[in-house]
């Protein structure tokens, strides 16, 4: 960081925190020059999506840089090496048209898939033919199918005040969330929830229950919503779910 302009501070450091920091400098040895690491950006990423490797600490006066898949520096293996005193980049075996590697050492893999998923290592090689390399790792995320919705007598209210909506999905390892007019619903005296979250219980059906109600669901990097049920109340009311979420359509 530079240093802030404006004049210099001119007081006086007293003498014995002089002699401290003295002693600390002759005991203390500066660290080595920071390791070379790998960040994933976006950390957690959805098929379909673009991912960044980026480079951090690299080092200077280079003579490239190589990308290649898993663990192991192998011909077989090599996504592309880059040059830098020819500014050309070379494409080998691993490369699938979607990898890109920009000068400061950093691979774009757009629209990325499942297969994607694994080590990634980058080799950088100096001027002194030394070298050095660092794996980073990205696992991507399968989009989860768009869960519906069942609803248990939707239209006739006459012969009972109850209602139970079912998400109905398919996909595992999930959590479900339930949506009343774009605000996530707590559980009150008449509002239920099954213990996996699936079914969603009314009862009995009071005004401010009327409105619009979608599930959604989640795993650890997607999540999905299903379309809408409106529920209707007999009598015109004033809608406590009235906060909507920014993403509400």
């Amino acid at each position: 960081m530079e240093p802030p302009s404006g004049p210099a501070n001119r007081r006086r450091v007293p003498w014995n925190r002089l002699l401290l920091a003295a002693s600390f400098f002759t005991f203390w040895t500066p660290p080595t020059t920071a390791q070379l690491t790998i960040e994933t950006v976006p950390p957690l990423a959805a098929e379909g999506s673009d991912v960044l490797l980026l480079a951090h600490n690299v080092t200077e006066n280079l003579l490239g840089y190589t990308w290649y898949t898993g663990e192991r520096v192998e011909n077989s293996r090599l996504i592309a090496s880059y040059r830098i005193a020819t500014n050309v980049t070379t494409t080998g075996p691993a490369h699938s048209g979607r990898e890109t590697l920009y000068p400061n050492g950093t691979l774009l893999i757009q629209h990325v898939t499942q297969k994607d998923t694994g080590s990634y290592t980058l080799l950088i090689t100096k001027h002194d033919l030394q070298t050095e390399r660092q794996t980073g790792h990205l696992h991507v995320y399968r989009l989860l199918q768009q869960p519906s919705i069942q609803v248990s007598d939707p239209m006739d209210r006459d012969k009972e005040n109850k209602v139970v909506i079912t998400c109905n999905t398919n996909e595992t390892d999930i959590t479900i969330k339930w949506i009343c007019n774009g605000q996530y619903i707590k559980t009150t005296k008449n509002i239920f929830l099954s213990e996996d979250g699936k079914k969603l219980t009314i009862d009995p059906i009071k005004e401010e229950n009327a409105g619009k109600y979608q599930c959604e669901i989640f795993n650890i990097g997607t999540s999905n919503k299903s379309g809408i049920f409106e529920l209707k109340a007999k009598k015109s009311f004033r809608n406590i779910c009235v906060q909507k979420r920014p993403d509400w359509n």
